[in-house]
């Protein structure tokens, strides 16, 4: 008897599993607009210039998704989109940080040339 129940278990295991495997969702064209907008949005902050890395990996991971879900393969297709939203984002968070260091660094700059005028000032009011 025991011999039959592994075979079985293991049979029904693997129907139980192929069943799982199906039973995830196609990815939707609303889905795939979505993540599109999340690459252009990184583009839209700079990510051809600061982070072409990232930028390069999201859309690498985009036509991954894209042929695995024109192949039916749902779940690869969904863990292809979750990567490239992830590099997306990170491309989009990336350039807008080094946008921000070199605002920064102008900031500071002007700072110290106004500083030095007002130090410059004041000496001249001093020595009349």
């Amino acid at each position: 008897m025991r011999k039959v129940i592994g075979p079985t278990l293991l049979l029904a295991l693997s129907f139980i599993a192929i069943g799982c495997a199906s039973s995830v969702k196609p990815v939707t064209p609303a889905e795939l607009a979505e993540t599109e907008a999340t690459i252009r949005s990184a583009e839209s902050a700079g990510a051809f210039d600061r982070a072409p890395d990232l930028l390069q990996k999201s859309r690498q991971a985009l036509g991954a998704a894209q042929q695995a879900s024109g192949k039916g393969d749902h779940a690869v297709a969904r863990e292809r989109l979750l990567e490239t939203t992830s590099y997306a984002e990170a491309a989009r968070a990336r350039a807008e940080a080094e946008q921000k260091k070199g605002e920064s660094s102008m900031l500071r700059q002007q700072a110290d040339e106004l500083e030095a005028k007002a130090t410059q000032l004041k000496k001249q009011l001093q020595n009349p």
